[in-house]
């Protein structure tokens, strides 16, 4: 008949055992998310680049008064196929935030509302749907039905803000990027004088393509 205190002891030592084991296996455990956490997040990347493919550009202004409203309602391409994709989830938000639109006589006009906002795959080509609408844009009085019409958008510039999660980190990231287009169009119709007032009406359209600048 075993001695029941000889039982004890050996359960005893078993449990010890057991417990100088298992404490390794804890600390690592524990050691391994604080581990994760201490590192760093990855800096903003600086690869994202407008879509190569052209994009098409139509827009029609209502003038009057030598002012009118362009809209650009476009998909516009973003390139980040060049990034690192080990530093970053995939899924990233985009959010447009300002663009610049620049004409052919050197003024320039900026648009917040209605621009857009979207998801893309981070390493890949994602298209962002963008509704830009710039208001009091002048168009002074000129064109002709054989020559069309002289002042033409020439560029646009879009601010975004690409929100990326790093990795290992997770530490979520808002990276603010400047992309443009070069703009080749060409505007048919006139802004003919008002009688008796300095001023202008007419209706244009506008049609071309959007490339990199």
């Amino acid at each position: 008949m075993t001695d029941p205190q000889e039982i004890s002891k050996i359960t005893r030592r078993k449990v010890a055992k057991g417990a100088a084991w298992s404490l390794p296996a804890i600390a690592a455990a524990v050691a391994a998310p604080a581990a994760a956490a201490s590192v760093p997040p990855p800096a903003c990347p600086g690869c994202f680049e407008p879509g190569a493919i052209p994009l098409p550009f139509t827009s029609q202004v209502l003038v009057s008064n030598k002012s009118g409203t362009l809209a650009i309602v476009s998909a516009l391409n973003v390139d980040s196929s060049g990034c690192d994709v080990s530093l970053f989830q995939p899924a990233y938000s985009a959010i447009m935030t300002s663009a610049i639109l620049t004409m052919s006589n050197g003024s320039t006009y900026n648009s917040t509302a209605g621009l857009g906002t979207g998801v893309g795959t981070f390493g890949s080509i994602s298209a962002f749907n963008m509704n830009a609408i710039f208001s009091g844009t002048n168009f002074p009085v000129g064109g002709s039905l054989v020559s069309g019409y002289p002042v033409v958008p020439t560029k646009l510039c879009v601010n975004f803000n690409m929100v990326l999660v790093g990795l290992p980190s997770l530490i979520q990231l808002q990276c603010p990027v400047k992309l443009c287009w070069d703009i080749r169009t060409t505007a048919t119709g006139i802004v003919a004088p008002v009688p008796f007032v300095n001023t202008g009406a007419g209706t244009l359209n506008f049609t071309g393509l959007m490339s990199p600048a």
